[in-house]
């Protein structure tokens, strides 16, 4: 990745919605040259997708719990795949400690944590153990990094 592809990183990361006519100004080059670089970083995986960061506060969503899950290591795959489809369930990572899994999740409350989300990983075969950490406020989400431009 040159200068060129780091501020497309860098300005769509800021606001996934700016449009490649403004990148484009802002460096200099025609808006089919960040059309194309935009659709290449995509292609290759570079750009995985584009989405959006909502609010808690305003979406409704405002209870954030990280769960960290130990797991039968012969039943991993089954627990990953029961995680990946409860909706609440933000993101999951495989760790080397204290836990198997790491989870983030989002819920309204705390009855809709327990019913989406506690209520089926306590019912999943092959999660020996959790811990929860309950949030109480945000300070900082971002949806990725961009490296330095030095």
């Amino acid at each position: 990745m040159d200068k060129t592809d780091l501020t497309i990183l860098e300005k769509l990361s800021q606001d996934s919605r700016t449009h490649c006519t403004e990148i484009a100004g802002e460096l200099g080059v025609a808006t089919s040259t960040i059309h194309k670089r935009v659709n290449q970083l995509y292609n290759e995986g570079v750009i995985e997708q584009f989405t959006i960061i909502l609010n808690p506060e305003k979406s409704g969503h405002t209870l954030t719990t990280f769960i960290g899950i130990n797991v039968d290591p012969a039943k991993k795959d089954d627990v990953l795949k029961v995680l990946k489809g409860i909706d609440n369930v933000l993101e999951i990572y495989e760790l080397l400690e204290p836990y198997d899994l790491f989870i983030k999740v989002r819920t309204q409350d705390i009855r809709e944590l327990k019913e989406n989300v506690l209520r089926v990983i306590n019912g999943t075969s092959g999660i020996v153990n959790t811990s929860s950490i309950l949030t109480t406020r945000r300070h900082k989400e971002s949806a990725c990094v961009i490296p330095r431009r030095d």
